[in-house]
């Protein structure tokens, strides 16, 4: 008998050359390799860093061709990844972000002189609050530096992501949360969802990893609050 996934096969923060960050990836070679590892839904979440991205019709462009090519095999999503500022401010406008499927916040910096928790819970708050964010990106790493706000503030990030229908990310790429968040938030029935963030191909498609980190803070991952296929397509 075929073993269920314990996990959904859904990827919904890869990124392709719209970002300058990526190696060696495209969408036309995200969406064959996630094909190739069993991905059901994949997100083409490029970096949002400004108003209005300059790569945005191309992108659009591309990703028509590539739903024409391979749209039978795979479910592909418009996305990006926008950066939160200024206290959970989004970079990009809001008439932009209406327009896609999904859209990852994301904390890159903090701002010199601000206290870094405080900045923190505000960012995450706003971005919850605006009614534009489905996922919150890497949540305790922010520019590759892992971030400790008090215990009362991720439940109250947590309480308000699951109230608003948010969800949090399990994050291969930059192997996050780390536990003090990921055990509450899991505790908690928070929205999980299993997502790459791809900058290069080997990366798209990691479950394994998800797998583990549940598993090693004692939990069964089947039973878990996943987001499920149909709440990332809608």
């Amino acid at each position: 008998m075929r073993r269920e996934p314990a996990i959904p096969r859904i990827d919904l923060h890869v990124h392709s050359h719209f970002s300058p960050c990526a190696k060696d990836v495209s969408m036309y070679e995200d969406v064959r390799v996630a094909i190739e590892r069993g991905v059901s839904v994949i997100a083409i979440t490029d970096h949002g860093t400004t108003r209005q991205p300059s790569w945005l019709e191309d992108y659009f462009r591309e990703l028509e061709d590539v739903r024409s090519l391979y749209g039978d095999d795979v479910i592909v999503l418009s996305g990006m990844e926008v950066d939160i500022l200024d206290f959970g401010r989004l970079a990009v406008s809001r008439e932009i972000l209406k327009m896609l499927d999904v859209v990852v916040a994301s904390i890159h910096r903090v701002p010199p002189g601000c206290d870094v928790a405080e900045y923190w819970r505000r960012s995450m708050l706003g971005a919850i609050r605006s009614g534009l964010v489905d996922i919150l990106g890497h949540p305790t790493d922010v520019g590759w530096r892992t971030v400790r706000p008090p215990l009362e503030y991720v439940l109250e990030v947590l309480d308000e992501a699951r109230s608003a229908g948010v969800a949090v990310e399990l994050n291969y790429h930059h192997r996050d949360p780390q536990p003090y968040f990921l055990k509450p938030a899991i505790e908690r029935k928070v929205k999980l969802v299993p997502n790459s963030d791809a900058h290069s191909l080997s990366e798209i498609g990691a479950f394994s990893w998800h797998e583990e980190i549940i598993r090693s803070l004692g939990y069964d991952p089947s039973r878990v609050n996943w987001l499920e296929l149909s709440e990332a397509m809608y």
